[in-house]
């Protein structure tokens, strides 16, 4: 599931080479799926919301700059989406097999 939805953020946020622009530090870079909440909370992983394309230098090295990321955040859905993904965050969920399954489906 994870290398499917990350391919699609991927695709959904660059040209047909891989390259996009961060949303964290807005250069032009072969991206990856980063993540402003990280993977480990499982009702924000596959939220399309939370994932954008990003280049390594952020999404490794400055382990996602977040401050730029909240700000891009902001701007592209506003305050109230970046609260509820915060929100989201505390939530435990329990995803059934059909539900993977459609996901699996939308994102392959």
């Amino acid at each position: 599931m994870d290398l499917a939805f990350s391919r699609y953020i991927r695709e959904r946020d660059a040209d047909s080479n891989g390259i996009g622009r961060c949303i964290s530090c807005h250069k032009y870079a072969k991206l990856e799926c980063g993540h402003f909440i990280p993977r480990q909370h499982l009702s924000t992983r596959w939220d399309e919301r939370n994932s954008a394309g990003q280049c390594a230098m952020c999404n490794h090295w400055q382990h996602g700059n977040q401050a730029e990321y909240y700000v891009a955040l902001v701007k592209q859905y506003g305050q109230d989406t970046v609260d509820e993904l915060m929100r989201l965050k505390r939530t435990t969920v329990k995803f059934h097999r059909t539900e993977y399954e459609q996901m699996l489906a939308k994102y392959s």
